[in-house]
């Protein structure tokens, strides 16, 4: 605990009424601050020190850039709080920046030295973890630094690439040099988590700027238009690294969209089987896309080629371990309102968890728990599951979910089953609750229709299950298993449901309506005449309940421009090639 406030020497804003529990180590600090945004950091202190419990959803509405974004977003956060450190575990964390990352490895490990090369960054830290007492901070370029112990864990996030400006080479590979300091620091039996851009990412082939030189196509180019501060490797150079450093074994993760905000977590034994759920990303802009990344993937994903492409990796590496890859599979719901993150992992031995990505997020996942029991009583089944301390257990189950025999119909053209599974999914949901009387309908208490329009809803449930999707039940003999119901609300159109699941089916494969017409389906269920009061009930629901208002403007701000404007890039990149001409 830090006794004299002054040993921080950070001037920019009264400390003295923060009590500030880890300890803070400035001996092997050179009075250098070789890499900082300062006015920019120093906003983001003040932001720290004045949030007192870490939620910083309004304080980046309210200063939005890109730099607030990333450090305090709690998608930064999603890189390791999936994994499964091991109780008791005492961890180094290299490069720990505005503490978004020490801030999780406070609450899964036993005990966490953090070290930063920047004074003022490292003071985010320290403030941001400010009443943990399992944190030392220490300040300092990792290369002077002498360790008394050794680890269980080390994490360098972002740091290999810059190890050739950083690390003293003295004639051999300075990535290689930085490592073998690292393994020197690990127990025989400890880990090295590395996470870093590819290379070769698909965004970059897109046209993305290099996120270290902000110069289109730089790593591909070897690095010879850059500054040549920083360099990233291909899927093998980096697995080569590491074995020559001394990691024999290594497990691939792959982050979507990247390791910086990632949602998912796919790895070597669970790759992605279609390209839904993930938005890529641009910093600082759009301006030198030729070629849309997420339209890519599916292509990429079929032809077996994702590990090379992805945009980040996300490496465990160890000595001699072979217990490797515990988590197979990790999507994360960060981007949500703080009440609702939760996280669902899939491990080596076929086990399903949901995981509360924070503490206020338990409760939700209790009512997950109890929207599953009810949907029992109610005569439908459910995916076996079992409340086990914080975390929901579910079983495994080896079936196709209703969502892919449906896309499956589509493929094969087959127009009755494609529509006799959409009256399974409708009957099934009316079987889910108890009718209501048409004049609660939600649409009216929420002024979207004041029933003066005449139009027919159908079926008003007085507490339906909004997630009864394809998607989200496994199909076995005619049977479902519902999963992942966290969802519910009350004098609900059973149409309303049914809608959801022919939207977000026909939005994120376009190319079953040249199967069956959306329109036609949509008229099939006399959905027509509701549609525009579903949708704006759906953008009220997704914008008002669930989703951070702040990571809906982030996709906005951050996105990859469309078609027209990639033409436009592209236009321009050959027009200055010929001189203007």
């Amino acid at each position: 605990m830090i006794d004299n406030i002054e040993e921080i020497g950070y001037d920019k804003i009264d400390l003295r009424a923060l009590e500030i529990k880890p300890q803070w180590n400035i001996q092997w600090y050179n009075q250098n601050d070789e890499y900082s945004e300062e006015d920019i950091e120093d906003e983001m202190i003040r932001i720290i020190a004045e949030t007192e419990d870490n939620n910083y959803s309004e304080a980046i509405s309210n200063h939005f850039t890109w730099s607030t974004y990333y450090h305090l977003s709690p998608i930064r956060q999603n890189v390791v709080n999936w994994y499964p450190f091991k109780e008791g575990a005492e961890i180094l964390e290299i490069g720990c920046e505005l503490g978004a990352v020490t801030e999780v490895l406070c609450e899964r490990c036993e005990k966490v030295t953090a070290v930063e090369l920047s004074k003022r960054r490292a003071t985010a830290t320290l403030l941001r973890c400010r009443k943990k007492e399992n944190l030392e901070v220490i300040v300092g370029n990792f290369k002077d630094i002498k360790f008394e112990k050794k680890f269980d864990y080390i994490t360098l996030l972002g740091v290999l690439e810059y190890q050739g400006c950083y690390t003293d080479g003295g004639g051999v590979n300075p990535f290689e040099n930085f490592l073998k300091k690292i393994k020197s620091l690990l127990k025989p039996d400890g880990k090295l988590i590395v996470a870093i851009e590819n290379k070769y990412g698909l965004k970059y082939w897109c046209g993305a700027r290099e996120d270290h030189t902000g110069l289109p196509f730089d790593g591909i180019n070897q690095y010879e238009l850059g500054n040549k501060k920083a360099k990233t490797f291909s899927r093998d150079e980096l697995k080569n690294l590491l074995m020559k450093s001394g990691f024999s074994n290594t497990y691939f993760y792959y982050p979507l969209p990247d390791y910086k905000l990632p949602l998912h977590i796919y790895s070597d034994k669970h790759l992605p089987k279609d390209a839904k759920g993930w938005k890529p990303y641009y910093v600082p802009d759009s301006s030198t896309l030729i070629a849309d990344e997420s339209k890519l993937y599916e292509d990429i994903i079929k032809n077996n080629v994702f590990e090379f492409f992805a945009n980040s990796f996300l490496v465990e590496c160890s000595i001699d371990s072979r217990e490797m890859g515990e988590i197979e599979f990790a999507i994360l719901h960060s981007d949500r309102q703080e009440k609702y993150r939760v996280g669902t992992t899939i491990n080596k031995k076929k086990e399903v968890h949901c995981i509360p990505l924070n503490s206020a997020s338990k409760e939700h996942l209790l009512h997950l728990y109890e929207n599953s029991l009810k949907m029992v009583g109610r005569g439908l089944n459910i995916v076996p599951l079992k409340l086990q301390g914080d975390k929901l257990e579910m079983s495994f189950m080896g079936y196709p979910t209703m969502e892919e025999l449906i896309l499956d119909a589509y493929r094969n053209k087959e127009i009755n089953k494609i529509e006799e599974l959409f009256d399974t999914l409708l009957k099934q949901i009316e079987m889910g609750a108890i009718e209501a009387k048409k004049e609660n309908n939600i649409l009216y208490e929420l002024n979207i229709d004041k029933g003066d329009s005449k139009i027919f809803y159908g079926k008003i449930l007085k507490t339906a299950y909004i997630d009864m999707l394809p998607r989200n039940c496994f199909m076995k003999d005619g049977l479902l298993f519902w999963f992942d119901q966290e969802w519910k609300l009350e004098n609900i159109p059973s149409k309303y449901i049914l809608y959801r699941a022919i939207h977000f089916l026909y939005m994120e494969n376009p190319w079953i309506d040249e199967v069956l017409e959306r329109r036609e389906l949509i008229k099939r269920y006399n959905i027509q005449d509701c549609e525009e009061s579903f949708y704006t009930l759906e953008v009220m629901f997704y914008s008002s309940v669930v989703v951070d208002k702040n990571t809906l403007f982030a996709k906005n701000t951050f996105g990859n421009g469309g078609l027209k404007e990639q033409l436009t890039n592209l236009l321009n990149f050959f027009d200055k090639r010929n001189g203007g001409k």
